[in-house]
């Protein structure tokens, strides 16, 4: 069930929804509450919406579920500073 949540959320994300998708994301980690990638939609969100705690405190709870995280968001900066991938 809560894959269905965090269907939606993307689904509301990709239509400007973003009140929806914040909604979902909620709803999906309540029925979830270790898997990462709702806290990080949540924490996108947040981050939107100028909630620094908030989006900090999804944030660091996403990367404490997956420690892959910060190394695959590291991966996209250097990425992006070199303009190749590697």
């Amino acid at each position: 069930m809560e894959q269905n949540h965090l269907e939606l959320a993307k689904q509301a994300i990709r239509a400007g929804d973003i009140l929806t998708a914040s909604v979902e994301a909620t709803k999906a980690i309540e029925a979830s509450p270790d898997d990462y990638e709702a806290y990080v939609i949540r924490g996108q969100i947040s981050m939107a919406f100028g909630d620094k705690k908030g989006a900090t405190d999804d944030l660091r709870r996403a990367m404490e579920l997956n420690p892959d995280l910060l190394h695959q968001m590291n991966g996209e900066f250097k990425n992006e500073e070199n303009g190749h991938c590697h």
